[in-house]
């Protein structure tokens, strides 16, 4: 009786989903490894809109996919842009990406961990790419890519840095379009106060403006996952929003905020090892809570207890 009830409801979930029999046989005859947390995107109107949306130019982009797989995306991506660069961990992947890369002579693949290489390094067959994108000849270079979401905060962390480092990969990347779950997606776009307001939105804050594009359910997946899903557009700034003069003590303060949120800020200073004297120079007003301030008046906050030199 289960067993039918689940041929069921798939078989329910399959005639409403716009499910490619094609793409849905391949992810099934795949041998997926679930540490690496493959789920196939098997929804062909989902996979174009992810494409339409990332709004390529084939005469110009470079883009880097990130653990492409076994090409779904990959597939759509390659004659909308000028070089496709890929990276993929699990080597049960390669034969299709190298049937890709034979019939596609601007795209080639890295087997390796995305998060063990820098830009220049992905690019690296293509040394002149790097100095268009340094010399502004060339725009910076697009990621678009359903990556595994277990990472995503890491792989952020790696192109983007944290709050006033001087990350090289940064500078070559103009966006980020990638496939995230769909509460990671709030988080990022939270508005001051509300519950998914948190020190990862005021990184992007910092480095970037985020919209939300293609909401996918996790219907559209194989394996379906628990959760569903939102493509983002991640559009880097050429300059962060707020000037840190102190970036560490920045990073410090915002700390401070988020590990303790049910306290009014004057208490979670205290908590964060700030001293009475510190606290008292701000002139706080009793009841604000700082998962209430935009990045702005943090920032003026750190200034206050550091000021420039």
């Amino acid at each position: 009786m289960i067993c039918t009830r689940l041929t069921l409801t798939v078989n329910w979930i399959n005639s409403f989903m716009p499910i490619s029999d094609d793409l849905l046989s391949r992810a099934q005859r795949y041998p997926k490894q679930k540490e690496l947390g493959q789920n196939f995107l098997v929804d062909s109107a989902k996979l174009d809109a992810i494409v339409s949306a990332s709004g390529l130019d084939p005469e110009r982009d470079l883009v880097i996919e990130i653990g492409p797989g076994i090409g779904f995306l990959t597939e759509r991506l390659v004659n909308r842009v000028y070089r496709l660069f890929a990276v993929e961990l699990d080597a049960n992947a390669i034969t299709s990406l190298n049937i890709l890369k034979a019939n596609h002579k601007n795209f080639d693949f890295i087997r390796a961990d995305f998060l063990s290489l820098s830009i220049a390094q992905i690019l690296g067959t293509c040394p002149e790419l790097v100095s268009e994108i340094q010399s502004g000849t060339r725009p910076k270079l697009k990621i678009v890519a359903n990556i595994p979401y277990q990472i995503s905060t890491r792989i952020l962390l790696h192109i983007l840095g944290e709050m006033g480092s001087d990350n090289p990969n940064r500078h070559l990347v103009g966006e980020i379009n990638i496939l995230v779950q769909k509460e990671f997606a709030e988080r990022l776009c939270a508005q001051p106060g509300t519950k998914a307001y948190g020190a990862i939105t005021l990184l992007m804050r910092y480095w970037a403006e985020v919209f939300t594009l293609v909401d996918v359910p996790k219907e559209c997946f194989r394996p379906i996952p628990k959760v569903d899903s939102c493509f983002i557009k991640i559009k880097l700034r050429s300059e962060p929003l707020v000037r840190a003069h102190n970036p560490k003590q920045l990073r410090r303060f915002i700390k401070a905020i988020f590990a303790n949120r049910r306290k009014v800020l004057s208490n979670g200073l205290m908590a964060g090892g700030y001293t009475p004297e510190q606290i008292k120079s701000l002139d706080l007003p009793e009841k604000l809570r700082g998962e209430t301030l935009e990045l702005g008046e943090i920032a003026r906050f750190v200034d206050i207890l550091y000021p420039p030199s």
